[in-house]
């Protein structure tokens, strides 16, 4: 199978919102590493294997999928299947840190709201970077 392609979304000012939340939690290079690492696998696995691994968790909320990252914190970037392509894309549309199993109130409902921008709006994402180290 070829690789999937993959988008983050871009807030209302053009940032994408992945680096952003990168940035803005001060994420050490061993965190990167590891989101690194989990995103390079999500795009060379299929969906199902995805799922049945549980590298994938969801859907958590509507078309919401979560990736699951253990490092120093429990990684939980939000992104759904396509939305343009839903068999061949993923797009990331929200970071976020799960504490005590919880992702911060109001999180999943954003995400999926980033969705439905994409999917009217679909330049209001980006190809996907690796996670500067």
């Amino acid at each position: 199978m070829a690789e999937h392609a993959l988008w983050d979304f871009l807030d209302t000012r053009c940032r994408n919102v992945i680096l952003q939340w990168v940035e803005d939690e001060r994420l050490t290079k061993r965190d990167r590493a590891a989101l690194n690492n989990k995103i390079r696998r999500l795009a060379q696995m299929d969906y199902a294997l995805a799922v049945q691994t549980k590298l994938l968790a969801g859907p958590i909320y509507k078309h919401v999928y979560k990736l699951v990252v253990h490092t120093d914190r429990m990684l939980r970037p939000m992104l759904c299947r396509g939305p343009i392509d839903n068999e061949t894309e993923y797009t990331f549309l929200l970071g976020a840190i799960e504490i005590n199993w919880k992702l911060p109130r109001g999180s999943k409902e954003q995400a999926e709201a980033n969705r439905e921008v994409v999917l009217l709006n679909p330049d209001r994402r980006c190809a996907h970077e690796d996670i500067p180290q």
